[in-house]
């Protein structure tokens, strides 16, 4: 068995979805990725600077789209080539690539993407993807970078999809927000009604509490442990009687 084998790695997405409300132009899109770029330099990576993704990670100095001073001119260049092509199309998909080099795992991207049907409401995204070591410092990290969303995207639902080891496709309610390991709610909740969730973690904006964090447990779950299956889909239950689990193409 090689090496990269014997390593316990996985790949993840954070995804945060938006409310109809975002501005689809240059600068709000700049704003929004900004501050999402900020908080995956806080809790995840200071030191990370993102370069334009095309076809191929090829990391040169002219594709450097931000570092600690913020996003460069090249984003609103390419924000404004891409939002011409949606007037033809109907969607827009950006990405960047982190410039972390690691013998076993690939970059992290970062995915801002639009689709617009007809009359109906534009639907948005921003997905963070990732190739991680499975231990506890990633799982923290992961728990502090959503919190540290939330925080800032307070309107938005966020979520996170664990890929091969806890598939949201195959959770309770798969059209649905999930809570696999972590979910955040834009919704004020009492802790005492969620028993089961290792952590609730209340979001305030202004002395106000405006959203919650639901950690369900302390480790990464797994499809396996019929323990963290009972534990989520509980979670998920209450928070679908609660109408708090909308469906994703609705967002």
């Amino acid at each position: 068995m090689s090496i990269r084998g014997q390593i316990d790695f996985m790949q993840f997405d954070v995804i945060i979805h938006p409310p109809k409300v975002w501005q689809l132009n240059v600068v709000g899109i700049s704003e929004q990725l900004d501050k999402a770029l900020a908080v995956y330099q806080k809790y995840v990576n200071p030191k990370v600077n993102w370069y334009y993704f095309n076809d191929s990670k090829i990391i040169k100095p002219e594709l450097l789209v931000y570092n600690n001073e913020g996003l460069t001119e090249l984003v609103a260049k390419k924000l404004t080539s891409e939002l011409k092509k949606m007037e033809k199309t109907g969607d827009l998909l950006i990405s960047f690539t982190d410039d972390v080099i690691d013998p076993y795992l690939e970059g992290d991207l970062v995915m801002y993407s639009a689709m617009k049907f007809f009359n109906e409401p534009i639907k948005y995204k921003i997905d963070f993807f990732f190739n991680k070591y499975k231990n506890a410092q990633t799982y923290n990290s992961i728990v502090q970078f959503i919190t540290g969303l939330a925080e800032v995207f307070n309107q938005c639902y966020i979520e996170i999809n664990l890929g091969y080891t806890f598939k949201l496709s195959k959770s309770m309610f798969p059209n649905r927000i999930g809570t696999s390991m972590i979910v955040y709610i834009p919704v004020p909740l009492n802790a005492k009604d969620y028993p089961e969730a290792y952590k609730i973690i209340p979001i305030n904006h202004d002395d106000k509490q405006v959203g919650t964090v639901i950690v369900s447990l302390d480790h990464f779950p797994n499809r396996d442990n019929i323990e963290d299956v009972k534990t989520i889909n509980r979670l998920d239950m209450r928070l679908r009687e609660a109408d708090l689990l909308p469906v994703r193409t609705d967002l």
